[in-house]
């Protein structure tokens, strides 16, 4: 790809109307807050008295390159909701203008924060993403083991990109090719990433199929049949069982990419449109993680349906 034009590509990518995915959902409030200095969207639950030490963090997608919080809606707000706590989105700093590992040091900074000066307990704390997310999300996990503090009781991994190198046989796979997200975005995401220069493609803290995740915190991991990166969930899988971690693995056969925040839309010649694809899978995708979060955090009531 050496002549591939990075600014291009993010512009174009950047300039996606995604208003369709930021719908705000009715019993919710959507709040701006700065936490460690860094902006992030708060989802809370409207009429509900929500407990001060109990939290999720939902990281959103978009090869580290794009995305920011508003678009998970459908999952902040289905999350929020199922579990009555709130659900914290931060809008970290995004690649190549601020170069990695600045997204990772901006998400740990924010947990730093929650679970040091805002009393929010690391018992009553989970972890989720999606994509680029998703691996950030063990990031984080693994980030706290090793600055020493208290990790999140777990994580909930959505279609998680787990590997920049790009080794992962489904991304060759023809039928995955033919939906929304072929691998020769996935190259193009990858290749804007790196742009920054100096950033190994298999360094283990964005691509945590090549990190020791001995220790972790259990994982739920929701992989979709249609998507090009569905074997980086089957080998992040394998990868933290055999770390001894507890994990819980999800197939979702007909479901696309990142399914638990496009709901029935997709991208489609430029746009985001509803394309009355199946939402069922998204629904049970969040209903999942409000299950997960239930069982692995600390004293939160039975969770809702969703």
């Amino acid at each position: 790809m050496s002549d591939f034009d990075v600014q291009g590509f993010l512009a174009a990518l950047r300039g996606v109307d995604s208003s369709a995915l930021a719908t705000p959902h009715v019993g919710l409030n959507y709040e701006s807050a700065e936490i460690a200095g860094l902006p992030a969207e708060w989802t809370v639950p409207e009429d509900v008295p929500t407990d001060p030490e109990a939290a999720v963090m939902y990281l959103h997608g978009g090869g580290y390159v794009a995305g920011s919080p508003d678009v998970c809606r459908l999952a902040t707000s289905r999350i929020a909701l199922g579990l009555g706590v709130r659900v914290i989105a931060p809008d970290y700093r995004l690649a190549p203008e601020h170069p990695f590992p600045a997204a990772h040091e901006d998400v740990l900074a924010i947990y730093r924060e929650l679970i040091t000066a805002q009393g929010v307990r690391p018992e009553k704390f989970a972890v989720a993403g999606d994509s680029a997310g998703a691996s950030m999300a063990v990031s984080l996990i693994a980030d706290a083991r090793e600055a020493g503090l208290p990790m999140p009781a777990c994580g909930m991994l959505n279609s998680p990109f787990s590997d920049a190198a790009l080794n992962s046989p489904s991304l060759d796979d023809p039928v995955r090719n033919q939906h929304s997200i072929p691998r020769a975005l996935v190259e193009a995401l990858v290749g804007a990433f790196l742009s920054s220069g100096g950033v190994p493609p298999r360094d283990p803290r964005h691509s945590p199929i090549y990190r020791d995740l001995s220790g972790l915190t259990p994982l739920l991991i929701q992989v979709a049949g249609y998507d090009v990166c569905h074997d980086d969930g089957v080998r992040l899988a394998a990868h933290a069982r055999a770390a001894g971690v507890d994990v819980t693995f999800t197939e979702y056969p007909t479901s696309e990419h990142i399914f638990i925040v496009w709901g029935s839309m997709q991208y489609v010649d430029g746009a985001i449109v509803d394309t009355a694809l199946d939402p069922e899978p998204a629904r049970r995708a969040a209903q999942e993680m409000v299950e997960f979060a239930r069982i692995h955090m600390a004293t939160l009531d039975e969770p809702i349906t969703v």
